[in-house]
């Protein structure tokens, strides 16, 4: 598995990284000896001057120590942001990435008081931070816990409404069931007028038994073949399915086969995924 490291930038830095402009983190003359631990695929995430604050990561393309010439072909192009001034002898160190991923939330390193690599005995919120710290798999996993803000419920309904239009379904969101005791988040239809074929509640306030409550009336008044209840990271999905399987074993066991359990994770890092493709997706679910 490979190392990964945490790099001190300039918001600025941040902010021509996150624009896609700049391609290069470049390191000062002085020798990185600790750079030659990151490799392709290892993951930097950045940490503002001054302010403290993780803004965002990348993934390693490639590491290298470039000549002033390479260096200078490298800035003429825009890939650095705010090239600096070498001699003809001179060598720097340089991190090669595509994409720079801006933090939806942005942590102050204060606050990452229960994230430690496995081997640290100080957590990362007592680390001094000079230049560049490696660290492993298990820290950039705390990192990206706090740092990751969890969509809101309406944002989150919005994403499965698109998802089900990009895959050719008629959607409608807040729709009541047919007698009108419940209302449903999203259901999916194959044509309008049609019953629903999936229906979807959003269930992020931890109040379980009303959201099975919706699915199963769902399921009683139209048939469902799906029934799909997201939840909060709180509740991982594990964790929700043992919540919820004596629920479904007691007066759901009706709906124990149709019922799905998806975290609001995996059903938002999909959305993202499939989103640059939504164009595509729709033509290919033409039927």
């Amino acid at each position: 598995m490979p190392k990964h490291a945490i790099l001190l930038a300039s918001e600025e830095w941040c902010k021509a990284a996150s624009s896609g402009k700049v391609k290069v983190y470049d390191f000062f003359k002085t020798r990185k000896q600790s750079i030659r631990a990151l490799s392709s695929g290892s993951v930097c995430v950045v940490l503002t001057k001054g302010s403290n604050l993780f803004y965002g990561e990348f993934k390693v393309k490639k590491v290298e120590q470039v000549d002033a010439k390479k260096y200078e072909e490298l800035a003429s192009r825009g890939l650095i942001h705010e090239p600096q001034q070498l001699g003809p002898h001179d060598k720097v160190w340089v991190i090669y990435f595509d994409d720079f991923v801006e933090y939806p939330n942005k942590v102050h390193k204060r606050e990452l008081r229960d994230v430690k690599t496995a081997t640290s005995k100080k957590p990362i919120s007592e680390w001094q931070i000079l230049g560049l710290s490696i660290i492993d798999q298990q820290a950039l996993e705390g990192i990206r816990r706090h740092a990751e803000k969890p969509p809101s419920h309406g944002e989150l309904v919005e994403e499965l409404s698109n998802l089900g239009e990009w895959l050719g379904f008629v959607v409608k969101k807040e729709v009541f069931t047919p007698d009108e005791t419940y209302r449903l988040d999203v259901v999916w239809s194959d044509a309008e007028g049609h019953a629903p074929l999936k229906a979807f509640e959003v269930e992020v306030s931890g109040n379980v038994d009303t959201a099975l409550a919706r699915l199963a009336h769902a399921y009683d008044k139209w048939h469902c073949e799906q029934l799909w209840l997201i939840v909060d990271d709180e509740a991982r999905k594990e964790r929700a399915e043992k919540l919820i399987k004596p629920r479904l074993s007691g007066s759901f066991a009706r709906i124990k086969e149709r019922v799905k359990i998806l975290g609001w994770k995996d059903l938002h890092h999909m959305y993202m995924s499939i989103k640059p493709y939504s164009d595509l997706v729709k033509e290919l679910s033409r039927r």
